[in-house]
């Protein structure tokens, strides 16, 4: 990538995740402050509530690709906690971050997002018909 443009790197699309420190969101912070996050959501020792905890705390400044990042882990970490997210309110505002976002995740975070939402069994019908549109 190096002696690109971020314009070629992102093949001319300006405003989504992929390099550089353009966002599609004003308030999104730098790009080494999302891949700090994305560390720590990642991680080994991350936990549904240590990313439910970061999403709250700093989900108004994530890229969409921490939005779909927050979504999977969620459910891959908490899977066997279905029960109890259900009547995590956290739940319906990672949700909602991830329908705001719907129009600029990537073939893969949509993939992300609506497996996420389907495993724990969060009914969001108005994200899944966003996602299928």
């Amino acid at each position: 990538m190096r002696g690109r443009s971020y314009q070629q790197r992102d093949g001319g699309r300006r405003g989504r995740s992929r390099g550089g420190n353009y966002s599609a969101n004003s308030s999104e912070a730098p790009r080494a402050q999302q891949i700090a996050w994305s560390k720590e959501m990642t991680s080994q020792d991350a936990t549904v509530n240590s990313v439910l905890l970061l999403f709250t705390t700093h989900g108004q400044k994530f890229s969409v690709r921490n939005v779909a990042t927050a979504a999977h882990r969620v459910a891959k970490i908490g899977r066997k906690q279905s029960h109890r997210l259900k009547q995590d309110n956290r739940i319906n505002a990672l949700a909602t971050a991830c329908l705001n976002s719907v129009k600029d995740f990537e073939s893969q975070h949509l993939a992300n997002v609506a497996w996420a939402f389907a495993i724990i069994g969060i009914e969001a019908p108005v994200l899944f018909n966003a996602i299928a549109d």
